[in-house]
């Protein structure tokens, strides 16, 4: 039997020759959540022209002085600027967000100033300019947002601001995920001794989701040959990766690799050396769609996932795979044993101390059969292959778990 390799062989194989699958014009009001695929361009500068940034009146900084008196000449309301200038002695009633008509290099806020028919005596003229520049926020021609950006909400309503209806996006990954086993039921399914819920599967789909792909959830397939074949070749072109889950052991029930096998992908590597998820294997279909096989065990798969599927998804939505694997430090909250001969990643929880120092709580309870550690967990922390023992305070390596 071959050997289990190292992760970052495994990451190397699975990753090499994967890239951006396409992208696709959406509507901006849909396009919260994706992955941009070009760049925004800022087809003008924000605000176009100056513009007031308090009600108040424009004037000219030269006039300017305690008690001057100065000539209403009109009206710059939000929306329709004036369209004169403004000479010497002279001034224009602004609100916030009108233009600053030509001629004005200033606001005076309406609090600092006493009418007197058409007259503005000035009262107070200390203060700030109160004039947002034409330009201020960005400039024509500027890239406002780069490829490989998850739009957010702040990215949204900046693309809005920069004129754009629709955006182009990475299109999304279709992730087939199948789960096989006599022993599995739906939530809500009434259980039997010796069943369980498949709650991998559902796990899976909202990590798939929130890491920019589309989670298309197969039903529970049962432990039979033929039938996975069929469930495979059904699905068919619609899917970009397949994601089964167990079915990867020696057991005679453990047939995932033999179907996917039998339909025409050529495996890549089964079983790697890491703890949880030593039976995680990886194959290509004939047309090179990618197979990455997770063990069955619910948490064991949350794991492998971020270690693996997640690099995927962000080589496929054109993103930088290397950015879903970044390490970040924290110290130890208290001591570790040895680690054995497998890679291990630990979960556990990261805070900030008092010093805004991360500190590493490892969950005393690792069995890859929990999941209510994984409820409690947002770090996995990395623990390599013969590690010695490590005291309280030693700095260990993490990687943030979760959807972000």
């Amino acid at each position: 039997m071959t050997p289990p390799i190292p992760l970052d062989e495994a990451q190397r194989i699975l990753l090499d020759g994967y890239a951006l699958l396409g992208s696709e014009h959406v509507a901006l009001a849909n396009a919260a959540g994706r992955m941009l695929a070009e760049p925004v361009i800022a087809s003008h500068g924000q605000p176009l022209s100056n513009m007031s940034a308090m009600d108040g009146f424009a004037v000219r900084s030269a006039d300017i002085a305690s008690g001057v008196r100065l000539k209403l000449i009109g009206e710059a309301p939000a929306g329709a600027p004036f369209a004169g200038t403004v000479g010497q002695g002279q001034c224009v009633k602004i609100a916030t967000g009108g233009g600053v008509p030509d001629g004005a290099d200033r606001v005076i806020m309406q609090e600092h100033v006493d009418l007197d028919g058409e007259q503005v005596v000035i009262r107070d003229e200390r203060g700030p300019l109160f004039v947002r520049p034409a330009g201020m926020d960005f400039a024509a021609g500027q890239r406002l947002i780069e490829a490989g950006t998850r739009l957010s909400p702040a990215a949204i309503g900046l693309a809005a601001a920069a004129g754009q209806a629709d955006l182009v996006v990475a299109r999304l990954p279709r992730v087939a995920i199948l789960a096989a086993g006599d022993e599995l039921r739906e939530p809500g399914e009434a259980l039997v001794n010796g069943a369980t819920y498949n709650s991998g599967a559902y796990a899976l789909g909202a990590l798939v989701e929130a890491w920019g792909g589309s989670a298309l959830r197969h039903t529970i397939l049962p432990d039979d040959r033929d039938q996975l074949m069929s469930a495979i070749r059904d699905l068919g072109a619609d899917v970009d990766v397949f994601v089964p889950l167990g079915g990867a052991s020696v057991g005679a029930r453990d047939l995932f690799r033999e179907a996917f096998g039998a339909v025409g992908a050529s495996e890549k590597f089964w079983r790697i050396a890491v703890v949880p998820g030593k039976p995680t294997w990886h194959a290509r279909m004939g047309d090179g769609r990618a197979v990455l096989g997770l063990p069955g065990n619910p948490s064991s798969s949350f794991v492998c996932a971020h270690v693996l599927l997640k690099p995927l998804l962000y080589a496929l939505t054109g993103r930088d795979p290397a950015a879903a694997l970044e390490l970040s430090r924290a110290r130890l909250a208290g001591p570790l044993d040895a680690n054995g001969p497998r890679e291990a990643w630990l979960r556990a929880t990261v805070t900030s101390d008092r010093d805004g120092t991360n500190v590493a709580t490892v969950a005393s309870r690792q069995d890859s059969g929990l999941q209510l550690p994984l409820l409690e967990a947002n770090a996995l922390v990395r623990r390599a292959a013969g590690a010695n023992p490590a005291e309280e305070g030693t700095i260990v390596e993490f990687l943030h778990l979760g959807p972000a």
